[in-house]
């Protein structure tokens, strides 16, 4: 086939087309090319930053463009489950309702341990005494299992060993119960209680058990001997502000007037709250316990009470200012805000590691009538320059329980309880604390007080609560 002449003159055009569209092919796949093979960083990977000294100042455009989730910080990742290294099991037998000691060991593998707390069945604790009991009905049993916290409380759970449980029961058990006493950090109260095998059809009842002697051990300390079942003991660890928790085992061994002996143990996990406040607020926490625990007016209207001072931390803590804060009394209006001054000094500008020191305050409520509490706020600062706060209070006691201000007791249960209080405490005044202490004690177990008798009219006032308010039986 001829060609034209007007085909011959556009074919040098196309080829030129051709030939550019070709060019532009290769330039986008060479671009394409590239951006596979740029590897793209982990999602987790923390991009690092120049120092701030060797940043330029942005440009206000910049400035006030909105950054792109590329340049957004990565978020913290969350703490790496625990890892049980150990379970032991003391017993590997017992009987139904026998305790049985559960110690757990176990570690972070991203280095937060001290953040480890544990639960053992219904007990928390890295050392747990356990009671399992069998099924009356076919003699089945349940082993509770172990779970292990750590920071935001990220958890694993893991069973306990298996260990036998038989059908035999003990005659009697004791349970050791705790409570914080007030106005304190670290004093606990400890109670024993003698539970007796209540008595079955065609047995023997157990021959009656009275203990005379109480031996209680805290932890490994050497033991504290009481002739009631109650005992108090400062918890204070040794392991300062290291851990989020501190881990105690208690025992108590009793003895009969024989020497025979019953035993009953508990593990008390306790919150290290100066731990806590460093760790999320950077601030080293003075702690401060009174003495008289509850304050006591003198003859002369002045409250004096004896405050330890004491922290958690390494080193001392040196006291930079020293604060006093008035609360008022109420009225019909309510009680004014309370008032905020400088104080020039206490007799203590530091604070030594360990156990502190001890500070005297008064408070003249003749001079101050208008005043209910005053309240020391402490800044410091930690030997390695940290920030400390504390506070303590010196209060105002509740007025003396007369007829005029008071509610009469009209249960004769309780003004028995009240009368035993005062002759067994040689005080004009018991408070609900001690009635409280003194029951469980035992030293109302031979009152006996028909509580359908209506008191005779000579009936004592009595103020209180059970933040230690006064009772008074009348006079």
């Amino acid at each position: 086939m001829s060609s034209t002449p007007e085909n011959r003159s556009q074919r040098p055009w196309r080829w030129v087309l051709l030939l550019a569209l070709l060019a532009l092919g290769g330039v986008v796949g060479w671009l394409l090319s590239q951006q596979q093979s740029a590897p793209e960083a982990p999602a987790s990977q923390a991009q690092t930053r120049t120092p701030a000294a060797q940043e330029e100042a942005p440009s206000p455009a910049l400035a006030a463009a909105p950054k792109s989730p590329e340049a957004e910080p990565p978020t913290t990742a969350e703490p790496a489950p625990p890892i049980v290294d150990e379970v032991l099991v003391e017993k590997q037998e017992v009987c139904s309702g026998e305790d049985n000691l559960i110690s757990v060991r176990a570690h972070t593998p991203d280095g937060n341990d001290a953040y480890l707390h544990y639960t053992v069945g219904d007990g928390t604790g890295q050392r747990v005494p356990i009671r399992v009991w069998r099924n009356d009905a076919d003699g089945s049993f349940e082993i509770p299992r172990v779970t292990v916290f750590t920071k935001n409380n990220v958890a694993v759970t893991v069973p306990i060993p298996p260990f036998k449980v038989k059908e035999c029961e003990p005659e009697r058990l004791i349970h050791v119960m705790s409570r914080r006493q007030p106005n304190s950090e670290d004093d606990f109260e400890f109670f024993a209680k003698l539970m007796e095998r209540p008595a079955r059809s065609g047995q023997p009842a157990p021959k009656p058990f009275v203990p005379v002697r109480y031996v209680w051990t805290f932890d490994d300390e050497a033991p504290v001997t009481t002739s009631g079942p109650i005992v108090s003991h400062s918890m204070l660890s040794s392991t300062g502000a290291s851990g989020m928790y501190t881990q105690h085992l208690i025992r108590v061994d009793a003895f009969d007037a024989s020497g025979r002996k019953e035993t009953g143990r508990s593990s008390l996990q306790v919150l290290n709250t100066s731990f806590e406040n460093f760790d999320k607020k950077g601030i080293v926490t003075l702690l401060a316990v009174g003495t008289p625990r509850f304050p006591v007016l003198d003859p002369d209207g002045v409250v004096r009470q004896t405050f330890r001072l004491y922290h958690r931390f390494r080193g001392p803590v040196r006291i930079t200012q020293v604060k006093v804060i008035r609360s008022f009394r109420g009225s019909d209006e309510g009680p004014p805000p309370p008032e905020q001054a400088d104080v020039a000094s206490l007799p203590v500008s530091e604070v030594p590691e360990g156990k502190g020191t001890e500070v005297k305050v008064t408070f003249d409520t003749k001079a101050e009538p208008d005043i209910f509490a005053m309240t020391y706020a402490l800044e410091g600062l930690s030997a390695d320059g940290h920030p400390a706060r504390g506070t303590f209070s010196v209060m105002r006691p509740p007025p003396r329980p007369t007829k005029e201000n008071s509610s009469p007791i009209t249960n004769p249960v309780l003004l028995a309880k009240v009368k035993r209080a005062r002759e067994l405490l040689k005080q004009e005044f018991v408070t609900d604390e001690d009635i409280f202490r003194l029951e469980r004690e035992g030293k109302f177990a031979d009152l006996k007080v028909d509580a359908s008798q209506k008191p005779s009219g000579n009936v004592a006032p009595a103020g209180g609560t059970l933040n230690g308010r006064p009772r008074n039986p009348g006079r």
